[in-house]
């Protein structure tokens, strides 16, 4: 088995960090460690949002996820699981025995050393600063996906995250393009590329990506890190990231009994 790239577990660290920053409403969520799992209840209800992210799970692991289980089916909702895909076999097993779904393989990617330079393009880039940036921010996806008022809530969370930053993109005063950043000391990670449909295959993805790297270089990151669709793989390698691992998503659209 190839040996697990040093940052690994600072990157498997950041992103649940991240995740708590990013994937959460603030006052309707719910966090709690259950047999080795963080257990996030994303407050949204049934949602892709609700998720277990091992950090220290020890002994047999079917009674683990049971536990896991039980404590998303007491609240009404599925969950999903982003193992490592180095991680035990029987976890993965008994992640398919308790009935979760492969869902994806996410590549996740590593820049360091060679940082590429934003170039000129055709985006006006703006942070989130106030409600009406939140907004802007939230209401690129819409086309695709429902609207919901709650995400707004925890994108205004995020705004006031210390250590997170939000970007948007707009095209002649319209947003078409968003992604986030966060900082974690000398590493960031980003987050949430999202290129309204009407807007793709412009270069606009790499555009946005581009700006929140130089924004966190700025700021002292020394590596930047990112969970990869498999499609995103091309985009990312040509900035300069490598893969260094990747995350097996496991998940259930309604509880489990």
């Amino acid at each position: 088995m190839p040996r697990a790239h040093p940052l690994a577990p600072r990157i498997a660290a950041a992103m649940r960090e991240a995740t708590l920053a990013l994937g959460r409403h603030p006052t309707l969520s719910e966090v709690a460690e259950v047999a080795g799992f963080t257990c996030i209840d994303a407050g949204l209800g049934v949602s892709s949002a609700n998720v277990a992210l091992p950090t220290a799970v020890a002994g047999p692991a079917m009674p683990a996820l049971r536990e896991v289980a039980a404590w998303f089916a007491a609240r009404g909702l599925n969950f999903r699981v982003d193992l490592p895909a180095d991680a035990p076999s029987d976890l993965m097993a008994a992640a398919m025995t308790l009935g979760l779904r492969f869902r994806e393989r996410q590549p996740v990617m590593l820049l360091e050393r060679v940082w590429p330079a934003p170039l000129p393009g055709e985006l006006n880039v703006r942070p989130v600063a106030d409600d009406c940036d939140v907004q802007d921010f939230c209401a690129i996806d819409t086309l695709e996906f429902e609207d919901d008022p709650l995400l707004g809530s925890i994108i205004a969370a995020a705004r006031d995250a210390p250590a997170v930053r939000l970007l948007t993109g707009f095209l002649e005063g319209r947003p078409v393009a968003r992604i986030a950043a966060m900082l974690h000391g000398d590493l960031a990670t980003l987050h949430s590329l999202y290129v309204h449909p009407a807007f793709r295959r412009r270069g606009l993805g790499t555009e946005m990506t581009l700006r929140a790297l130089a924004l966190v270089r700025s700021e002292g990151a020394a590596a930047a890190a990112l969970a990869s669709t498999l499609a995103a793989v091309p985009l990312y390698e040509r900035l300069g990231f490598q893969t260094i691992g990747a995350t097996i998503v496991m998940g259930c659209d309604s509880p489990l009994p």
